[in-house]
């Protein structure tokens, strides 16, 4: 059982938005129990989580553990796009029996393989969703984007936390697509 002094936070942005990052931030923010991409029976007994659990089950976590906070990470489309193509090339659903990739990629993304379309419509509606969801509660939603510099001081603002000593960490950067000339389905990104 938690002994935690503060309230327990999920990372809801979607897969390769900083959520690695995130998880490291709680951890070094005092979260004691701490899991990127869980599976859904393991969010029960953590302090935080941040991945694709997360950002499907946003609405079921906020039901059951009251007075939690909730960090959706963001990044530009193209970028997220860029990334997300290379992970799911170098991670690809091998079989029909990948039973937990298979049901997270086509829940979230309604695919299990990359396609630009389903994929740019699934950021933009899961960011609206969840804008949507808690406009009446923006106290329970910090909308963050490491990208763009976001880091200590926002979130420790949101969390109600000192900041603490040390540099801000930047983890799981994919290999950088730029000048190789990526193209997704014909377009160039």
């Amino acid at each position: 059982m938690s002994t935690l002094r503060f309230p327990k936070a999920w990372g809801i942005g979607l897969a390769r938005t900083g959520t690695t990052t995130l998880c490291e931030v709680f951890r070094r923010l005092g979260y004691r129990t701490v899991l990127h991409n869980p599976h859904f029976p393991s969010l029960e007994t953590a302090d935080a989580a941040a991945d694709n659990e997360c950002a499907l089950f946003y609405r079921y976590l906020d039901y059951r553990f009251l007075g939690s906070k909730f960090i959706l990470t963001t990044r530009p489309l193209q970028d997220w796009l860029k990334s997300m193509k290379y992970v799911m090339d170098i991670y690809p659903v091998r079989s029909r029996q990948e039973n937990i990739a298979i049901f997270r990629r086509m829940s979230l993304y309604g695919t299990v393989c990359f396609d630009i379309s389903k994929m740019s419509r699934t950021y933009i509606r899961h960011h609206e969703e969840v804008r949507d969801y808690f406009h009446e509660r923006p106290n329970e939603l910090l909308e963050i984007d490491f990208t763009r510099g976001d880091g200590w001081d926002k979130i420790c603002r949101f969390l109600d936390l000192p900041v603490p000593a040390g540099p801000f960490p930047h983890l799981n950067k994919a290999p950088s697509a730029a000048g190789t000339g990526l193209r997704v389905e014909g377009m160039h990104l």
